[in-house]
């Protein structure tokens, strides 16, 4: 029956654009899925900024503390210096010089630790103004990334609605049961209804078929169906 030869073509047409809308509409899901992935990891970028920044704060806070150690040692050199000019014998003047010297050691050694610290806020400050520019830069590399998306989503939507309405003027061809066939296959088979024969093997699930079904196909004078997946087949000959 010609009219179910062409009937069959038009369904072979029909799956060719359905398969590329199916793509279309993958690429688009996935846009949004790349975008969000790109944020994740600008936003894991960032964690070793707020490192950085945890770790000056915490040298701050031990800069201050040192500081605050050092005022406490130089307050009580400066009431031991009083005291000196009060005690009346030589063995508790003894006494409180060696206090004083003890704090003075002190003190130096507190002294070697806030520089210490000083350069350590330094190197941080440095590692921090550095990991800024990183950032500034990966911000734009996102953002140009993100623009690239957008546009690519909008090309893709554009294609769709082309293919769309291909598929919309195709399918008014198709005779209705016959459509409403396909369309009840495509939907339960993945997006994937109409397929080719070749020897006597299902291009769909890739079963072997009788020979008696291959000739059938081959003469389009009824849908025939795979008996294992329930696809249409077509020959391709």
């Amino acid at each position: 029956m010609e009219n179910l030869k062409d009937q069959i073509k038009l369904l072979v047409e029909l799956q060719g654009l359905d398969t590329h809308i199916f793509r279309l509409d993958d690429e688009l899901e996935s846009i949004p899925a790349a975008i969000n992935k790109k944020e994740e990891e600008f936003k894991e970028k960032n964690t070793n900024l707020k490192k950085l920044e945890d770790e000056l704060k915490a040298l701050v806070v031990k800069r201050k503390e040192k500081e605050g150690d050092l005022a406490t040692k130089e307050g009580a050199i400066r009431k031991f210096q009083q005291q000196q000019n009060l005690v009346k014998t030589n063995k508790e003047y003894s006494a409180l010089r060696d206090e004083i010297e003890r704090a003075k050691a002190d003190n130096s050694i507190i002294e070697e630790d806030i520089l210490k610290i000083f350069d350590e806020i330094d190197a941080e400050n440095k590692s921090i103004a550095k990991e800024k520019d990183f950032l500034k830069a990966e911000e734009a590399k996102f953002g140009e990334e993100k623009k690239r998306l957008a546009a690519e989503e909008g090309r893709l939507k554009g294609e769709l609605e082309g293919v769309k309405k291909q598929r919309e003027d195709l399918a008014a061809k198709v005779d209705k049961n016959i459509l409403k066939k396909y369309e009840r296959i495509v939907k339960n088979k993945d997006g994937l209804a109409v397929v080719a024969l070749k020897g006597d093997a299902c291009q769909g699930c890739f079963r072997v078929l009788p020979p008696q079904v291959a000739n059938e196909v081959k003469m389009n004078e009824e849908i025939i169906f795979c008996e294992y997946c329930a696809r249409i087949l077509y020959s391709e000959e």
